[in-house]
């Protein structure tokens, strides 16, 4: 089974955009090799700086995407986890009858209790200090109320969605 099996791409990229323009988030949807639909849609800037500096995206990024994929297959329910640069991912696993199909979700937020650490984004890419400081103030800040909301309706679009 595949996610296309239950909603065509363009219904699954129309919830990945209303995520984004609902919750400022780098929405996205996975297929269950944790590959994108569609590209990405960036919430703030930083994120955006940092997945097109080689350095910062193999550094920061590209682990940070494995270490999802494997909660997302093996753990198989809603989580919320932070990357090496201080933000987070909140991710919904899609399953259908136990079978993981893909994940809806996004990243590039902060939690209310947390900071974005632009000393690690900046000894771990090639991005200076003072673009590192200037685009973290355009990262939206998220409650562990605001993350249960974000999982809620992914979750309640996914079941629309798969019945």
């Amino acid at each position: 089974m595949e996610l296309t099996d239950f909603m065509p791409e363009e219904g699954w990229v129309a919830l990945q955009n209303e995520l984004h323009q609902r919750f400022n988030l780098n929405a996205d949807v996975m297929n269950k090799e944790g590959k994108r639909l569609r590209d990405n849609t960036w919430g703030n800037d930083l994120c955006k700086a940092i997945r097109e500096d080689a350095k910062g995206f193999g550094a920061i990024c590209a682990p940070a995407g494995q270490m999802f994929l494997q909660l997302m297959q093996k753990g198989q329910k809603p989580f919320a986890e932070e990357c090496d640069a201080g933000m987070m991912r909140v991710c919904v696993p899609v399953l259908k009858d136990g079978e993981f199909l893909g994940a809806v979700g996004g990243c590039g937020l902060v939690a209310d209790e947390g900071e974005v650490d632009g000393f690690t984004i900046e000894m771990m890419s090639d991005l200076d200090a003072e673009l590192i400081t200037q685009a973290a103030k355009g990262v939206s800040v998220a409650s562990e109320d605001r993350v249960q909301e974000i999982q809620d309706f992914i979750q309640e679009r996914v079941a629309e969605a798969l019945a």
